[in-house]
């Protein structure tokens, strides 16, 4: 009788963990008996260079939106602006997103790289010069431009070298690159703006970009080819088992809705602590705190999905997306022991389940990553250009609160959506679509009591 490959759920035995998200009968791939995952340095360099791409194409985003108090002071525009400008830089980036993921996947990693941070360093440059409105809308249209290739080139360098056994907290430290790039523009608020100008925080961005664009051309060749040529081992992977094309759509649906949520919380979080009665200092600070634990949960989540490859991926998606509505609901009740609670409730579940996004559809689909990055990052970038512009409209017209319920009930929508296409990839693999926790789908000759491996859908 054939030992049990570790990780596998015995024969007999229920759920382990009595959650109704567990699927121990499906199909994976976790690591084979005795073998223990390397750090090879190539997938080192491949996550940090992800990470620094990630963040720059998002960056003009969310830093105009850290320092929106500043600038509607000396610009003279109104909120409704800076929804407008977040959605100007996301549709860009949404529109394009698919030729976009095509073209790096036949340029290559290294050169996407090389041209989204060059986008990105024109972009920001752009907007500390910035003198009017429509000056900061094409600087943030730029910006769009370079994240269409951002996201294909990072998760392409990914694929290239990291492991199955460590995709999840890789796609989990790349996705935090949107923390990060909040962290960045909440510490520019107390840090620089308040002191020397909101442009003066924006020209050091200009420089950071600068120097990551003289890293990314003296790169060399793309991370595959380099690795290879250094006799470091490639990511070993099993064969891709790809996703049926209609749950794609829907989960790519799903992403727009939950982004749509999400990325208000970015964009508007410091402007609407100062509403609540929150004093700008504390709120930019506020607004780091928040990002440094979406970040971590990023992280974190991403590592429980690489010590659990059995359990559902696509569930703890709508799980996170679920708990970031109520998130939202406390963002709108006003006083602020509930508005911090919000934010923290939706930075660190309501914004963290996109590293499980970028890591559930690549782990089927690694030998195309860029193509099909650039497929769900359509919905993704434009759900957070239509989410802020919608956010923004509803606060100027409203109030904030009826925003933020407005972001918990797209929230919500979103993980009804990302549970439905989790439904059709099982019910595409003759996988039951329903069962109780701690059931076990009888043996047949189909479907075996004791399979080899267990699998994330």
């Amino acid at each position: 009788m054939a030992e049990p490959v570790r990780g596998a759920a015995p024969a007999g035995d229920g759920d382990p963990a009595g959650d109704a998200d567990a699927d121990p009968d499906e199909p994976g791939r976790p690591p084979a008996v005795g073998d223990r995952p390397t750090r090879s340095p190539a997938a080192v360099r491949a996550v940090l260079q992800a990470v620094a791409v990630s963040v720059l194409g998002v960056l003009p985003a969310f830093l105009v939106g850290a320092l929106a108090v500043q600038i509607r002071a000396d610009l003279d525009v109104g909120l409704a602006l800076f929804g407008l400008a977040a959605a100007t830089l996301f549709t860009v980036s949404g529109s394009l997103a698919r030729p976009g993921g095509r073209l790096v996947q036949r340029l290559g990693s290294r050169r996407g790289a090389a041209l989204a941070t060059a986008l990105a360093t024109t972009s920001l440059t752009v907007i500390a010069l910035a003198g009017s409105p429509a000056a900061l809308m094409a600087g943030l249209a730029v910006g769009g431009l370079g994240n269409a290739v951002a996201q294909p080139s990072a998760n392409a360098v990914i694929s290239e070298l990291v492991t199955d056994q460590r995709l999840g907290v890789a796609f989990g430290i790349k996705q935090s690159a949107i923390p990060a790039a909040t962290l960045l523009g909440g510490l520019a608020v107390p840090a620089v703006a308040l002191v020397f100008g909101w442009r003066w925080a924006v020209a050091g961005a200009v420089g950071l970009a600068v120097v990551l664009l003289v890293a990314s051309l003296a790169g060399g060749r793309d991370a595959g080819r380099r690795a290879r040529a250094a006799g470091e081992p490639a990511a070993v992977r099993a064969p891709d088992k790809g996703l049926p094309r209609g749950g794609l759509v829907v989960l790519t649906v799903g992403g727009f809705l939950g982004s749509a949520a999400a990325t208000s919380t970015g964009i508007f979080l410091v402007d609407s602590a100062v509403a609540t009665g929150i004093p700008a200092g504390p709120a930019g600070l506020l607004f780091a705190g928040c990002s440094v634990l979406g970040l971590v949960s990023r992280i974190g989540f991403g590592w429980w999905a690489d010590r659990h490859p059995g359990r559902s991926a696509y569930l703890f998606i709508a799980n996170l997306l679920t708990v970031g509505m109520l998130g939202y609901t406390l963002l709108a009740a006003g006083p602020v022991p509930l508005f911090v609670a919000g934010s923290v409730l939706a930075y660190g579940a309501g914004w963290a389940w996109t590293g499980l996004f970028h890591f559930a559809v690549i782990r089927d689909n690694r030998g195309a990553a860029a193509s099909v990055t650039g497929f769900v990052q359509t919905g993704l970038s434009l759900g957070a250009a239509s989410g802020p512009l919608l956010f923004g409209i509803v606060a100027q017209a409203a109030s904030y609160s009826a925003a933020w319920l407005t972001a918990a009930a797209l929230s919500l929508a979103g993980a009804v959506t990302v549970r439905i296409s989790r439904r059709m990839v099982r019910r595409s693999r003759g996988l039951p679509v329903t069962r109780l926790p701690g059931r076990r789908r009888p043996a047949s000759p189909t479907h075996p009591a004791a399979p080899d491996l267990t699998a994330p859908t």
